[in-house]
Order: structure tokens, then C-alpha cells, then sequence
């Protein structure tokens, strides 16, 4: 999947003839996820933060590249809205990445004019999927740590800002908040 690919561990420390093939190899598993128009936008403007597969796979290409073997996604909340057949579904994630390293604010998505240092980003993404790949996703900061929060289950959730300025959104896309299921992760036993 998507993050199984994502959470690869691609050490930094390895020369680059070893290390760039296997960010190659890392880089392609991940893109099979995705559609060949994909966007990600940013959810409060609209604005497009990444506008077409190009500046998507230049920028992930830097993320894999550039992040190390730390680099870590997490989901810790999920509620997912099922369609009928040929429409799009959506799923709202609440993530963590952490060790995360991009290109600098203002610079090209692929680093080749610099880095910003390791980070960890809390976020908030909605994901629209059509056949099975991921078409466009709409970002907020999760600047309330919702998906850190264990006790903050769906109750507490659709009653914040965040969740509501996503519901505006997907109303607006789908017309309905129908069919939807919620997982909270951090109530999943975890054995071992």
C-alpha cells in the first residue's frame, strides 16, 4: 500500500550509487497508489500545493531522497466515506510524519536548491480515490493534535473545526456525509 511504501527505510548514510536506485525503486511502489492527474491542495485556500504528477513525484523524490531512514508515517484516525459504484470515495486521515525533509519554502519540490531540516508535521488529509488510485488530496495542519489525541474518538472529532472544514468539503464533493465509518487506531490491540 500507499504507506507501506512511504515507511520504506532507505538509510542516508550508504553511498548514493546504492542509495538512489533503491529511493528509485521506493519512489515507483509509492506512485502506483496514485493517479497520473493527482493534486494535493491546500484546504482552506483551494490553492494547488502540488499541481500535477510532475511536481508530485519531484517532490516525494526529494522526501525519499532526503529524509533518511526515520522517515515515518502514521495514521491515527480515520473515517472513510463510501460511494456507489464509479464515484469517488474519501477518506479523512489524521497523520503524523515524522524525520519529514522537503524542499526549502519558494524552491523547487526536488531540493536541488536546498532542504529544510527534519521535521515532524501533524496533518490533517482528505483523500479522494477514483478506480483505486488517489486523485486529489486537500491538506490542513492538524494544529490540535487531534490524531495524537487516544481520547479524542469521533464524537469529540466531529464537533472541532478541523472536522468541519473538511465535512464542508466533502459535502461539497459528494453531496452527503452518508456511509461513513470512522477508526480510531489507537484502540487497535497491537500484539507483540
Amino acid at each position: 500500500t500507499m504507506l507501506e511504501a512511504y515507511n520504506e527505510s532507505i538509510p542516508n548514510n550508504i553511498p548514493p550509487e546504492k542509495r538512489l536506485p533503491l529511493v528509485k525503486e521506493k519512489l515507483d511502489r509509492f506512485l502506483e497508489s496514485f493517479d497520473e492527474k493527482v493534486q494535493i491542495l491546500d484546504l482552506k485556500s483551494g490553492g494547488a500545493i502540488i499541481r500535477d504528477r510532475k511536481m508530485f513525484t519531484m517532490r516525494y523524490s526529494c522526501v525519499f531522497r532526503e529524509s533518511g531512514a526515520k522517515l515515518k508515517g502514521t495514521v491515527h484516525k480515520r473515517f472513510y466515506f463510501d460511494a456507489p459504484a464509479n464515484r469517488p470515495t474519501y477518506c479523512l486521515d489524521f497523520e503524523t510524519h515524522d524525520s519529514l525533509v522537503t524542499a526549502t519554502p519558494g524552491t523547487p519540490p526536488d531540493g536541488k536548491l536546498g532542504v529544510r531540516d527534519p521535521r515532524t508535521e501533524h496533518l490533517a488529509v482528505l483523500y479522494e480515490a477514483r478506480a483505486g488510485k488517489i486523485t486529489r488530496m486537500w491538506v490542513r495542519q492538524d494544529t490540535e493534535r487531534l490524531g495524537l489525541d487516544p481520547t479524542a474518538g469521533e464524537g469529540v472529532l466531529t464537533r472541532t473545526e478541523a472536522f468541519k472544514a473538511f465535512e464542508a468539503k466533502i459535502t461539497e464533493l459528494k453531496g452527503n456525509l452518508n456511509d461513513r465509518i470512522f477508526h480510531n487506531y489507537h484502540e487497535t490491540p497491537t500484539i507483540g
